[in-house]
C-alpha cells in the first residue's frame, strides 16, 4: 500500500512540476506598460484621467454613428495634404491648428483607435510622434477591444475647449524620402533594408526593387490584436530583418507601414523609417520597379 502512495505521489509531484513549466512557457500577448500599444483594458482604467484623451481614427461617419465617451474625432485624413502626392504628411501649422480645434495639450496622454487592424490608428500615432507628442498610444485591438472591455457607444458630443497646440519640428529620423529610397535602389553595397508592407497582389504587380515583402496583416492575430512583440521580433528574423537593421517601411501611401513601424519599435528594432510618399509618389516619379509575375512565385510564412 505504501509503495502505491509513493507511486501515486511521485506522479502527481511530476504532473505539478510539468504543469508549471508549462505555464511559465505560455507567451504574454498583451501589451502593458509599452511605448506604443496599449491594452483596453488599461484605456478603460484612465477613463476620467484629467490627462487622458480617447481618439476615435475610423474617420467622421463612423464615429457620427457611434463613438465612446468623450472620445475626440480625428481621422488620418485630417492630418494629411495631397501634394506633392496624396495623403502625405501635413505641415506642422495643419497638424497644431487640427489639434488645437480639439483641445488637445502638449502633455496629454491621448489613446488612439480604429476598426482597422490598427492602419488609422498607427497613422495618427505616427504624425503625432513625428511632431514630438511623447504620451500617444494605439489601443490593442482597437473598437472591438474596446467593447469587450466593457465600453458602450454613444453619439453624444464632448464638450471641447480650444488649446493653442504647439508641435516640435518634425523627427527626420522617423521620415524617409524619394530621394533617399532611390539611394539605397542604386547603392549595392547598401545594407538598409526596404519593407514592402502591402498584400502578395500589390507586391506581385510592381515593387520598389530588392523590397522585402512582409504584409502589415501578418502583424496580427487571427482575432485582430497585434502579436507579442517576442513573435514581431521572431516572425521578422525568420525573413533575414534583424534588430540591428536600417530599415525603410513602404505601402500605397504610408498608411499600413505606420502600423508596422509600431510593433517593430516594440520588438526592440530601432532604426526604422516610413517612405511616407510611399508607392503613389514611386510610381509617379517614374522610379525603378521590378514585377514578381515574371518571376518564381513569392511565398509568405502565415504567421498565424
Amino acid at each position: 500500500m505504501k509503495s502505491k502512495m509513493k507511486k501515486t505521489l511521485s506522479i502527481m509531484t511530476l504532473l505539478l512540476i510539468v504543469s508549471l513549466l508549462m505555464a511559465g512557457c505560455v507567451n504574454d500577448t498583451s501589451y502593458s506598460g509599452t511605448m506604443n500599444i496599449v491594452e483596453a483594458t488599461q484605456v478603460v482604467s484612465a477613463y476620467g484621467n484629467s490627462d487622458a484623451v480617447i481618439i476615435d481614427a475610423r474617420g467622421q461617419e463612423a464615429y457620427d454613428k457611434g463613438h465612446f465617451e468623450n472620445a475626440l474625432c480625428l481621422a488620418p485624413s485630417d492630418l494629411v495634404v495631397d501634394k506633392p502626392v496624396a495623403a502625405t504628411l501635413a505641415p506642422k501649422a495643419k497638424v497644431e491648428r487640427e489639434l488645437s480645434k480639439l483641445g488637445i495639450e502638449k502633455d496629454d496622454t491621448l489613446y488612439v483607435y480604429d476598426d482597422n487592424s490598427g492602419v488609422n490608428a498607427g497613422r495618427v500615432w505616427w504624425t503625432l510622434k513625428v511632431y514630438g507628442h511623447e504620451n500617444v498610444m494605439i489601443v490593442n485591438g482597437g473598437t472591438d477591444a474596446l467593447l469587450k472591455a466593457g465600453l458602450e457607444p454613444t453619439k453624444a458630443l464632448p464638450m471641447v475647449t480650444e488649446s493653442a497646440y504647439e508641435a516640435e519640428e518634425a523627427d527626420m529620423t522617423l521620415i524617409a524620402g524619394y530621394d533617399e529610397v532611390k539611394a539605397v535602389t542604386e547603392d549595392e553595397n547598401s545594407s538598409v533594408k526596404i519593407i514592402d508592407v502591402r498584400s502578395i497582389a500589390e507586391y506581385e504587380a510592381g515593387n520598389i526593387p530588392g523590397a522585402i515583402l512582409y504584409p502589415h496583416t501578418d502583424n496580427l492575430y487571427k482575432d485582430g490584436t497585434f502579436k507579442s512583440a517576442r513573435d514581431i521580433y521572431l516572425f521578422y528574423s525568420d525573413k533575414g530583418i534583424e534588430r540591428d537593421d536600417a530599415l525603410i517601411l513602404y505601402c500605397k501611401s504610408s498608411f499600413r507601414a505606420t502600423q508596422a513601424l509600431a510593433v517593430l519599435q516594440e520588438a526592440g528594432y530601432e532604426n526604422v523609417k516610413v517612405y511616407d510618399g510611399a508607392w503613389l509618389e514611386w510610381s509617379s516619379m517614374g522610379g525603378p520597379t521590378e514585377s514578381q509575375l515574371d518571376k518564381a512565385p513569392v511565398t509568405v510564412q502565415d504567421g498565424s
